[in-house]
């Protein structure tokens, strides 16, 4: 289960090594990822301040020779929408926060954070909304219900959207049907699992929308992407966002 999970890393997990191992710890084995666009900027600046948080090259590139962490290209059409967003909120959230939500939500993983400062941006600046919240166990096989249940609720939110971007509250529509999943027996199920070793702490899994649909209406409206690049981008409206307790 450990290889099977993954982590887009927030700049609160690479401001120490300190909390670079606890990250390390958290995944047991699973990998860390960061945006290629960030790490170009930290080669280039040495060292870069996001919400007065200070990453430095040597440490971040020394992690990268050792494959401790995985610097993953954002396809152009996600770096886009970011940057979108950007405009769209008045620069209000740093662009190194859109790229790394963006690559999380590509990957479909979660984005590991060590405070809720982000969480806090999108909830202000975006409109972004709680989808479904759980509180678990830091071990594997709850990481493993939380993101299989993600994954599977992204699918249920692409699908809706596929069927109804063009009609009028169709974020909202695709809301009420996410939500009423919420009952699923996994949510309570993973609140419940033990690791048989030491227990690590808990994990705080939230399950964030945050809308689209006006951008990618538009896209469809010009006829600029084939259905299934469009049914892809309706699932990423669903972020995943992890913090330790």
């Amino acid at each position: 289960m450990a290889r099977d999970l993954g982590a887009v890393c927030d700049v609160s997990v690479l401001a120490g090594l300190a909390s670079v191992e606890r990250a390390e710890a958290l995944l047991d084995g699973g990998e860390l990822y960061l945006p290629s666009a960030t790490y170009s900027w930290l080669a280039r600046d040495r060292l870069i301040s996001v919400r007065r948080r200070t990453v430095g090259y040597s440490l971040v590139s020394q992690l990268v020779r050792d494959r401790r962490l995985i610097v993953i290209y954002l396809p152009e059409l996600y770096d886009e929408l970011a940057r979108r967003l950007l405009f769209a909120v008045e620069r209000r959230v740093p662009l190194t926060d859109l790229r790394a939500a963006m690559l999380a939500a590509h990957l479909r993983l979660p984005l590991l954070a060590f405070d809720e400062e982000l969480m806090d941006e999108l909830y202000e600046h975006l409109d972004a909304r709680t989808v479904w919240r759980l509180e678990a166990h830091a071990d594997c096989p709850s990481m493993g219900w939380a993101f299989e249940l993600y994954r599977e609720l992204s699918s249920c939110m692409g699908e809706y959207l596929d069927r109804h971007s063009s009609e009028e509250g169709a974020f909202e529509g695709a809301l009420e049907e996410i939500r009423r999943r919420e009952g699923d027996p996994r949510v309570a199920a993973a609140g419940e699992v033990r690791q048989a070793g030491q227990n690590p702490g808990r994990l705080s899994f939230v399950c964030i929308a945050w809308d689209l649909t006006p951008m990618l209406r538009e896209y469809a409206e010009q006829h600029l992407l084939q259905p299934n690049v469009l049914r892809e981008l309706f699932e990423r409206t669903l972020l995943l966002i992890m913090t330790p307790k």
